[in-house]
């Protein structure tokens, strides 16, 4: 007990000692779990846009004579269900390549990459997610409702409601022009944005030509909680039962480029990280750099802090024979010089993150859409940042653990010495 207390009379009264250790931990774990933070953030804001993308957690294809195609889908769908927990968004969708897919306004032409189907009442969990400068998702089904980013909104100089033509050529190459009215405009100039539009699901058959109980992919979505590895691989044990399943994959073109060759109607469950490996890469880049970056500023708060304390304990080597000479144990010393750090460190940290909190507000405040692409890690135009418990907990242990370690180090060459040697040094 009296450890304690001598610790925290040595804080008071060399606080001003002690105020510069105390700045650079705090401001070295503030920039590391704020660079954590944002990371995160910007992770989590570019998967929740590859989600609307792609439909959700994963999606059913089926490869048959006519290529990548799901006829009488209702059927597929409630097998599908009857396989899956009840909290399982499963819809289908029409996805469309759109090579030769524009929109025209006023004599201009947008041209599209890609045209979803899809049931907006079904998948208002995922459409909801979106940034509307403009309108919103509330389209009637079989109605020709559109949803266009904000560049090709700009690019048209269009506004909700105005109707512009939608050119397509159909599935059996005839050319097809059909009014479509704008619904709603979404700040988005990723790649999963710019040139990707959305419309009804049965509309979009119709005007491409494919009959009524045609769907090209069913999606699977589960709005209320995340969905791990194993659960997937337990949905596709499940799903295998049932339907004749190709093997699990982990990149979709596996099983795009093996549809060719399939004599029979063959099944693929393409989870959403199977459609994203290009971005992982660039996920795991971030990851790097972010490492990096804490490593650089860990090295430098442990240098600091444990060569300091080292010079801090040397002169303080009088006392520490004062401690030794009224019988105090070299251990007792030690566990008093550590508490005393740790006690430093602690409130280091615990600043640190309310200064983390200071910082991620600071930055969420900024609009950050002027930067093209950037849409894909930014919610409503912002950074978005968010607390990564497991990793922030990381960072704050290594860094108490590791400077305890040197001034641990430092502590006991000091105390080697004996009284007298110790007595007799003056600061």
């Amino acid at each position: 007990m009296y450890q304690t207390k001598i610790a925290l009379r040595s804080l008071f009264y060399r606080k001003t000692q002690y105020i510069s250790l105390f700045l650079v931990c705090m401001f070295g774990v503030a920039i590391s779990l704020s660079a954590i933070a944002v990371s995160t953030g910007m992770i989590r804001s570019m998967n929740q846009k590859a989600k609307i993308y792609y439909g959700g957690d994963f999606a059913m294809m089926c490869a048959t004579d006519d290529g990548l195609a799901i006829f009488d889908y209702e059927d597929s769908l409630e097998l599908i269900k009857s396989t899956l927990p009840e909290d399982a968004v499963v819809t289908p969708r029409m996805d469309l390549l759109a090579n030769d897919a524009a929109f025209y306004f006023e004599g201009v032409q947008a041209l599209q990459r890609t045209i979803k189907g899809i049931n907006f009442k079904n998948e208002k969990d995922l459409i909801s997610s979106f940034y509307f400068v403009e309108g919103d998702f509330d389209i009637p089904e079989n109605s020709n409702g559109l949803l266009i980013s904000l560049p090709i909104a700009k690019m048209l100089n269009v506004h909700v409601g105005d109707e512009i033509t939608f050119q397509i050529k159909t599935y059996n190459s005839f050319l097809n022009t059909v009014p479509v009215v704008v619904k709603g405009i979404f700040q988005d100039s990723s790649v999963f944005g710019t040139y990707t539009s959305y419309m009804d699901f049965n509309f979009l058959k119709k005007a491409y030509d494919r009959p009524e109980n045609f769907a090209n992919r069913i999606c699977v979505n589960f709005p209320n909680r995340k969905i791990n590895q194993k659960q997937l691989h337990d949905f596709y044990d499940s799903l295998k039962d049932k339907l004749n399943m190709y093997d699990w994959v982990d990149d979709k073109d596996v099983y795009i480029d093996a549809s060719d060759y399939f004599k029979t109607e063959t099944w693929g469950l393409i989870p959403l990280s199977a459609n994203l490996n290009d971005v992982e890469i660039m996920e795991l880049a971030m990851d790097a750099v972010i490492s990096f970056i804490i490593v650089i500023l860990t090295v430098i708060i442990v240098a600091g802090i444990g060569s300091t304390y080292r010079v801090l304990i040397m002169k303080r080597i009088t006392e520490i024979g004062i401690y030794m000479a009224v019988g105090m144990k070299k251990r007792s010393i030690i566990a008093t010089l550590l508490f005393e750090s740790f006690l430093l460190l602690f409130a280091g940290c615990l600043f640190g993150l309310v200064l983390t909190g200071f910082f991620c507000s600071l930055i969420s405040i900024f609009d950050f859409s002027f930067i093209p692409s950037f849409d894909m890690f930014l919610e409503k135009g912002n950074l978005s940042p968010h607390m990564d418990v497991i990793k922030s907990v990381a960072v704050i242990a290594s860094v108490i653990i590791v400077t305890l370690l040197a001034v641990l180090y430092s502590t006991v060459k000091s105390i080697k010495i004996m009284p007298v040697q110790a007595l007799a040094v003056t600061e």
